[in-house]
């Protein structure tokens, strides 16, 4: 169903603008060129990246690690600037942070001297203002119920993850930029939080990049995996995940999942390799 009757007319706005089926949160990515100097010691993280994310597509970008996985996120997110090239959503260029483009990081970034509720209603308090019940029925969907006076430091790992989750929903956003929210959780947990973030997903149309160094997270949860080469990051293959969904933990059993899951190994043990060596190069 369409978020909005008709595109922008004007290709400056600040709005979105829809796609030809009428959805938003389609991501574009141009040419983009990140360049750090710290201190002068120049560091080419990404380099000529091009790659398109449809409106409400799942897609999981993978890679050696300092291949500019995170950078790019943040270009996208409007927290870092491009040294060249562009980052488009819905047709408009990126200047700035905007919470229709939501971002859960690895580590806890919950306001510790807030409760789970304050937290979670802080995005809307900002932005719109916050709706009547919002935040304690999204707490509620994400198993936090009786939890929204506690501080964060009171919940477990997982909780902890899921009340970002839910602060992220709070905003409503057309986009989710997910930076290995998983990767500390136990194996329990985050088989529990894979389903809940695909059942948000499923449910709501949002478009998501979720960035992990897991694989087999990588394939369970995507429409498509994106390896990035070692750096300087470009876009090395892109694997089209074609099992059926919904998909359940035991997929990973399936000779289909075995096949995605070796040919993104093997691609990723090169770049791996190359980004050794780049480091033994100096």
């Amino acid at each position: 169903m369409s978020k909005h009757d008709s595109p922008t007319d004007d290709p400056t706005t600040a709005g979105p603008t829809p796609d030809s089926t009428g959805k938003t949160g389609a991501i574009d990515i141009n040419d983009l060129s990140k360049i750090y100097d710290p201190e002068g010691e120049r560091v080419v993280a990404v380099e000529g990246m091009d790659l398109d994310v449809e409106a409400e597509e799942f897609v999981a970008l993978l890679g050696p690690s300092g291949c500019g996985k995170s950078t790019v996120m943040e270009c996208i997110a409007g927290y870092l600037e491009p040294t060249d090239g562009e980052v488009l959503v819905d047709g408009n260029t990126i200047s700035e942070p905007d919470p229709k483009r939501g971002v859960v990081f690895q580590e806890n970034r919950l306001f510790p001297w807030k409760t789970i509720k304050e937290n979670v209603e802080f995005g809307p308090r900002m932005h719109k203002g916050v709706e009547e019940g919002r935040a304690e029925s999204i707490l509620d969907e994400m198993g936090l119920d009786g939890f929204e006076a506690s501080y964060p430091s009171g919940l477990s790992g997982g909780m902890q993850q899921r009340a970002e989750l839910a602060r992220l929903l709070a905003n409503d956003p057309a986009i989710m930029l997910m930076d290995e929210p998983f990767s500390a959780l136990d194996a329990l947990t985050k088989e529990i939080m894979q389903k809940k973030l695909l059942e948000v997903w499923e449910r709501d149309n949002r478009t998501v990049l979720f960035i992990t160094h897991d694989v087999e997270e990588a394939i369970l949860l995507a429409d498509r995996v994106v390896i990035m080469t070692a750096r300087p990051g470009q876009v090395k293959d892109v694997i089209d995940v074609d099992i059926e969904r919904p998909r359940d933990p035991e997929v990973v059993t399936t000779d289909r999942f075995t096949e995605l899951r070796e040919r993104a190994l093997s691609v990723i043990r090169e770049e791996a390799q190359r980004a050794l060596e780049q480091e033994e190069g100096g």
